[in-house]
């Protein structure tokens, strides 16, 4: 339909200009943040910008519940504000009929939030962190999520998987010699980083000389280096830039090794949440935009209020978060209940409006 497209442009532009906006704003703050760093090993401000960029889809996807309530409110804010929605609803066309207009293009937009957490932000986030590390420690990193190498002077390490807890599975270490000969292969059943050193586990070793290989065994080997801690966390994401199979995934490893997995479990349901959350925005936005006159403000008090939201909702959505966690109360109440909240504020005051 005809008033669909429109409005689907307009919410689209909006969300658009939105999102120029606030990406801008925070890239510029997280850059600011990295000048800390410029200057150690390769890693200059050209570095610090590139790395920013690369962590630009995260903030995207954490920023998109306030990037739908912005754009929303400034685009079909500016509607109201030039009588459009007074001639829609002279010509019969409800608020009711309105919103699910607005929430038709608010399904595909969240779609896309939902696809750029579980697809991009992980990679993204893995890339910018290895590309980060590399530039500051002048390591060699390859690899992707399973598998990892990294060079610390004459020594390789190649790691098959890393789990959260500093914890290696299936490691390899190949010494060199000064002639960048081959001297000793050592492999790990797993490892773990306690008390500022590596743990090996279940190790066979085979030394490399003229005269042969021989190959010893050993139930564990203590190292100070294995791999830098900075190297470590490269492939490391926090739980909140996890993929939900990777957080479902960890959760279920938590569980069978009896370890607490709230956190992972919270991250988890959150990510399953956020693209409702997205719709929930545009809900609440719909009120606001309908009580807007050609006589009742600019676009300014519009901002305001939609950042004043933004606000409230980011800061009782952290508080119910970890409040949950605390009081060792259901992951998912935990992150439910702010969506629910704001899509109850939302048919509250469209019932009022209508």
């Amino acid at each position: 339909m005809v008033l669909d497209r429109y409005i689907a442009r307009a919410v689209s532009v909006g969300c658009l200009l939105a999102c120029f906006v606030m990406l801008s704003i925070f890239a510029f703050v997280d850059f600011v943040s990295q000048l800390n760093s410029v200057g150690t090993g390769d890693y200059g401000a050209l570095q610090a910008a590139i790395f920013v960029l690369m962590r630009l889809p995260q903030r995207l996807y954490d920023l998109s519940p306030s990037i739908l309530l912005l754009g929303g409110i400034l685009s079909l804010g500016a509607m109201a504000a030039n009588s459009e929605l007074i001639v829609m609803r002279a010509s019969g066309i409800s608020p009711m009929r309105v919103t699910r207009s607005v929430l038709q293009i608010g399904m595909l937009l969240a779609i896309l939030v939902a696809l750029l957490g579980e697809y991009v932000v992980p990679s993204a986030t893995r890339t910018a962190k290895a590309y980060r590390a590399e530039a500051m420690e002048k390591k060699l990193i390859v690899g992707g999520t399973n598998d990892i190498w990294a060079r610390d002077g004459n020594r390789y390490v190649n790691v098959k998987q890393m789990l959260p807890d500093h914890q290696l599975r299936n490691i390899r270490l190949y010494e060199l010699d000064d002639n960048r000969q081959l001297t000793s292969i050592i492999h790990a059943d797993h490892a773990r980083y306690l008390n500022d050193e590596w743990v090996l586990n279940k190790i066979s070793r085979s030394d490399i000389s003229t005269e042969g290989v021989t190959t010893s065994f050993e139930k564990q080997l203590k190292m100070k280096r294995l791999i830098l801690l900075e190297l470590f966390t490269v492939l490391e994401l926090e739980s909140k830039d996890m993929s939900a199979a990777e957080l479902l995934t960890y959760s279920e490893y938590l569980q069978e090794n009896k370890l607490d997995d709230g956190e992972y479990k919270l991250a988890f349901w959150i990510k399953i949440f956020t693209p409702l959350t997205c719709l929930a925005m545009l809900m609440i936005a719909m009120p606001i935009v309908f009580s807007t006159t050609p006589r009742s403000g600019g676009a300014g008090q519009r901002l305001i209020l939609a950042l004043l939201i933004g606000i409230i909702y980011f800061v009782i959505n952290r508080s119910i978060n970890h409040l949950g966690l605390a009081l060792n109360i259901a992951p998912i109440l935990s992150a439910a209940i702010p969506l629910s909240l704001v899509v109850l504020v939302s048919l509250f005051f469209m019932r009022r409006v209508n």
